[in-house]
C-alpha cells in the first residue's frame, strides 16, 4: 500500500523523467527511442530500502542493480593495481590542494576582488563543463577491452549505468581516485610557481591561479558530488542544502541522466549547463560529428554491457 509520501516520490520521478524526454524532444534526441526507461534506482534508496530486482518491469525493461549480470562481471573487474593508483592519486592531491590552497591565502589582496570572483566562478563553470566532457566520452565512446583505459577508466562507468547505486558503496578512495590523478598535473605546476617564482609574479598571475585552483578543486570533487546525488539517506545536512539550492548537482535533476539511453545532463559537477547544453542540441550534434567521420554508433558498448543476462 503507497503512502502518501512514496506517491510523492513517485509524481516526482515521473516529473523528472518527462523532463528529460521534453528537454530531448526539444534538441531533436531519440525521445522515441524504445529503449527508453526509467532506471531501477529512480525513487528507490540507494542502500537501506532499496529493492533491487533482476525481473523485468511491465514494460519489459530490464531492472537493473547489484545483481544484473553485466553489473557483477564490472565490479569484478576492479584490480589491487587501481586501487593502488587511486591511493597515490588521492594522496597527492590532497597534498597539493592543502599547500596551493595556503599559498592563495598568503598572497591574497583586497585588489583586483572583483576579477578574483569572476575567475573562481569561472573555474566552477569550467569544472561542470569538463565534468561533462568527460562524462559524455566515456559514456557514449570506447570499450571496457581497450587496452589500459578500458578496465580502468571506462569501466566504472559501464558498471554506474546498470548499477547506478553502486557508487553509494564505494569508499572514499575509489570514489575520488580517478579525479584525483587528473588534477595532480596542474596542482603541481601552480606549486612549483608558488615556491620558486618571485611574490610580483605570482601577483601578476593570482586571478589565473585562482581559476586553476577553482577548476581543479571542482573537478576534484566531482564525483564526490555525484555519488552524494545517488545518495538519498545519511547525507550531511549541509550537502543537501547546496543540493537544494543547486550549487552542487541535486539529486532530481541527475535523475534525468538515468533515464535509459543515457543520452542527456552529462554536467555532474553543479549540473548549471545542462539545461543549456541540451537546448543548444550540443552532445547530439557531437555525436552526428563523429558518428558521420568514423561511423562509429554512439553507446553501442554500454548498450551491450546493458543487455548481458549471464
Amino acid at each position: 500500500m503507497l503512502t502518501a509520501n512514496s506517491r510523492r516520490s513517485k509524481d516526482s520521478v515521473g516529473l523528472d523523467w518527462l523532463a528529460g524526454n521534453m528537454a530531448r524532444t526539444g534538441s531533436g534526441g531519440a525521445a522515441s527511442d524504445p529503449r527508453l526507461c526509467p532506471m531501477a534506482e529512480e525513487g528507490e534508496a540507494p542502500e537501506s530500502g532499496n529493492r533491487e530486482s533482476t525481473e523485468p518491469d511491465k514494460d519489459g525493461c530490464p531492472r537493473w542493480g547489484s545483481q544484473h549480470a553485466g553489473a557483477r562481471e564490472l565490479a569484478e573487474l576492479y584490480s589491487p593495481g587501481k586501487r593502488l593508483q587511486e591511493w597515490i592519486s588521492v594522496i597527492l592531491c590532497f597534498v597539493l590542494l592543502s599547500f596551493n590552497f595556503c599559498s592563495l591565502i598568503r598572497y591574497f589582496t583586497l585588489d583586483h576582488i572583483t576579477s578574483i570572483i569572476f575567475s573562481i566562478f569561472a573555474g566552477i563553470v569550467t569544472a561542470d563543463f569538463a565534468s561533462g566532457l568527460v562524462h559524455w566520452g566515456a559514456d557514449t565512446w570506447g570499450s571496457v577491452e581497450l587496452p589500459i583505459v578500458g578496465k580502468a577508466f571506462i569501466r566504472p562507468f559501464r558498471e554506474h549505468h546498470i548499477d547506478p547505486t553502486a557508487i553509494t558503496r564505494h569508499d572514499f578512495i575509489e570514489t575520488n581516485g580517478d579525479n584525483c590523478m587528473l588534477t595532480i598535473i596542474p596542482l603541481a605546476y601552480m606549486a612549483y610557481k608558488f615556491m620558486f617564482l618571485s611574490p610580483d609574479v605570482i601577483h601578476k598571475s593570482y586571478q589565473m591561479d585562482c581559476f586553476v585552483f577553482a577548476l581543479a578543486m571542482f573537478a576534484t570533487l566531482t564525483n564526490q558530488i555525484h555519488k552524494w546525488s545517488h545518495t538519498y539517506f545519511g547525507l550531511p545536512t549541509w550537502v543537501v542544502f547546496l543540493q537544494d539550492w543547486h550549487v552542487i548537482l541535486p539529486r532530481k535533476h541527475h535523475r534525468i541522466h538515468h533515464v535509459s539511453p543515457h543520452e542527456t545532463y552529462f554536467c555532474i559537477t553543479t549540473g548549471w549547463l545542462n539545461y543549456p547544453l541540451e537546448k543548444a542540441g550540443f552532445w547530439r550534434r557531437l555525436e552526428d560529428f563523429i558518428h558521420g567521420a568514423t561511423g562509429e554508433k554512439p553507446r553501442s558498448d554500454d548498450l551491450k554491457w546493458a543487455q548481458k543476462v549471464k
